[in-house]
């Protein structure tokens, strides 16, 4: 069974607290929020109140955490956000999307793309 990371961070800054490992193993089993807070030293003393958790599946977002500088969760939209590490020495790094998801989007546009100049060249061709 494989499974994936969870994101324990603040509901009001969307500082994360504590990722806990992803497991491979076939004698892992999903564990709860509560169970969590209490096994790990990193989240005792939590409110759990206070605290979201957001679950990743096994290797989700594996790459953006080696490549990022830092990395939050944006409380409006519970969504993961990396700041990574700027080459062009830009003054203030922002949060955006993981890299991951905006290749797979330019993956998705780049083949709608495709699809619509073929079909482009098909009418020119046949008119």
């Amino acid at each position: 069974m494989k499974i994936g990371s969870k994101v324990y961070w603040r509901k009001s800054s969307g500082e994360v607290i504590y990722i806990t490992p992803e497991i491979e193993s076939g004698f892992a089993r999903e564990t709860t929020k509560d169970d969590d807070m209490g096994f790990y030293p990193q989240l005792k003393g939590y409110d759990p109140a206070q605290v979201e958790v957001l679950k990743l599946t096994y290797r989700q977002y594996y790459e953006d955490f080696q490549r990022a500088k830092s990395y939050i969760v944006n409380p409006d939209t519970g969504e993961m956000e990396f700041i990574y590490i700027d080459g062009n020495g830009g003054d203030t790094p922002t949060p955006q999307t993981p890299l991951s998801d905006q290749l797979t989007e330019l993956k998705t546009r780049q083949e709608s793309t495709e699809a619509a100049l073929l079909t482009l060249m098909d009418v020119t061709t046949h008119a």
